[in-house]
């Protein structure tokens, strides 16, 4: 029994050690990478809402409005099946009156929203224009993207490996070790990642004239950031 313990207890101490020879040094660093570039592109969300004293009014006056709006969008998109809309919905609308210290009713609400892509910026100030004759309400939001996002993107990626591949070199003639190969990289970003610039209740309708927040041509600087995380492997 003796001798089984102690051939056990070598044997043991062999595959310790043999692990640990092969184990290898090695640099762990994060590389940045980051491109900017203004938005060409934009999704559009248009809301229509009409008040009128019955139901039907409202009802009818929000599907006038839809046709007159979507004949406009199509001058101006290439695909016009990506045109959306949402369901119409309806409310009962009151307001406070302090005269009569109670709720008085107003009439009823039909809305509705209209979503579509805008593929050249350069178009905005005439759809808009052309736009604020008909009778919708607002538009909701505007979300800005660039078309060539996944290049973009990719552009990114690569500076951030070549950040991170400085880095390491950087390091190791610090601490006067020489390095290897690569033994691993990853991001958690992908080439196909969207980077949206999204301004909301861009601008209301107020009879003839425009309230809120004016409407960008160009929207905002959008920024391309990756990070990457790389090891590589070193000896002395």
């Amino acid at each position: 029994m003796k001798k089984t313990i102690y051939y056990f207890t070598i044997f043991a101490l062999f595959s310790i050690g043999f692990g640990f020879s092969q184990q290898k040094s090695t640099i762990r660093v994060n590389g940045l990478g980051k491109v900017t570039a203004f938005p060409n592109a934009a999704i559009i969300t248009l809301e229509l809402d009409h008040v009128k004293p019955t139901l039907r009014e409202a009802v009818n006056e929000n599907q006038k409005t839809l046709s007159l709006v979507k004949t406009l969008i199509k001058n101006y998109v290439k695909d016009t099946t990506q045109i959306k809309t949402s369901l119409i919905s309806t409310n009962k609308i009151s307001k406070w009156d302090s005269k009569l210290a109670k709720e008085v009713f107003v009439g009823f609400e039909s809305s509705q929203k209209i979503i579509f892509t805008l593929l050249d910026l350069n178009q905005m100030q005439n759809f808009t224009e052309e736009l604020l004759k008909t009778k919708f309400n607002k538009i909701q939001s505007i979300a800005y993207f660039n078309t060539n996002s996944e290049e973009l993107m990719k552009q990114a990626q690569d500076l951030a490996v070549k950040d991170a591949i400085e880095i390491t070199k950087r390091l190791a003639k610090s601490a006067n070790v020489e390095i290897s190969s690569i033994v691993n990289i990853s991001t958690n970003n992908s080439a196909n990642e969207e980077r949206f610039s999204t301004e909301r209740n861009e601008f209301e309708t107020y009879g003839k004239a425009m309230g809120g927040r004016g409407v960008s041509s160009s929207g905002q600087l959008i920024e391309y950031v990756v990070r990457v995380s790389m090891e590589t492997e070193i000896f002395q």
